[in-house]
């Protein structure tokens, strides 16, 4: 299979997890939409993204999280994005099968790993490293939830490769749901300071949830930060 052409997507860009989308029925599946179709991709309701992000192609998938090579090797064919989770990110054999998919690869910097040692995994997969996008997804510090370090989206920058942060797993509880677990850890007033961080260290892709909407706010300083007129 010969590896196909494209370039990323637009600055600006938020994902939705494609392989969730029937749990959440405000985002219709969009697993069908061509790569470099932008005036195909479709998302839910309104208040999701305004109608210009969405002939504009702002809001795309992440289609299919993969965690095995046998896994990317029979999905080629039918996926043009490959999510690494962060718990495989060091798994040599994933990597490997990846970069020779030709697909573009999310690597998930693993909430264990410090942002210093995702260097070896961006080497693994330098043959693609064309096709890659870094995510941050936030480190465990026995919050019962992930906690955005800044100095970790400062050092994934100096990788010169593109960053996509995962307000998935930054806005939702870690592992089994604790009865004693703080409140303000699904709270969504937190989202506007997650995508401000986001901002000012020039993160281009955000990572939607997929068990509840973007504060709206959050979702509008995002929008806003991209000067991008309606036509």
């Amino acid at each position: 299979m010969s590896a196909p052409t494209f370039s990323h997507p637009p600055h600006g860009t938020c994902f939705v997890n494609a392989s969730r989308t029937q749990l959440n029925k405000s985002i219709p599946s969009t697993l069908r939409a061509p790569l470099l179709g932008l005036s195909d991709w479709r998302v839910g309701p309104d208040q999701l993204a305004p109608p210009f992000m969405e002939r504009r192609g702002w809001i795309q998938p992440v289609c299919l999280a993969v965690t095995t090579p046998e896994e990317i090797k029979e999905k080629s064919s039918s996926f043009e994005r490959f999510y690494i989770p962060g718990e495989f990110c060091r798994q040599g054999d994933v990597l490997s099968a990846a970069a020779d998919s030709g697909r573009l690869i999310l690597l998930e910097r693993g909430a264990f790993l410090a942002p210093n040692d995702i260097v070896r995994a961006v080497e693994k997969i330098s043959t693609a490293k064309a096709n890659l996008i870094l995510v941050e997804a936030g480190s465990s510090f026995g919050y019962s939830d992930r906690v955005l370090d800044p100095r970790s989206l400062e050092k994934l920058k100096r990788l010169n490769c593109p960053i996509a942060l995962n307000l998935n797993a930054l806005t939702g509880t870690e592992g089994h749901s604790y009865a004693h677990r703080p409140a303000w850890i699904e709270d969504p007033q937190f989202d506007v300071a997650l995508v401000r961080t986001a901002l000012a260290f020039e993160v281009q892709y955000l990572i939607l949830p997929d068990t509840r909407d973007l504060n709206p706010e959050a979702l509008e300083l995002w929008h806003s930060s991209r000067k991008v007129v309606a036509p």
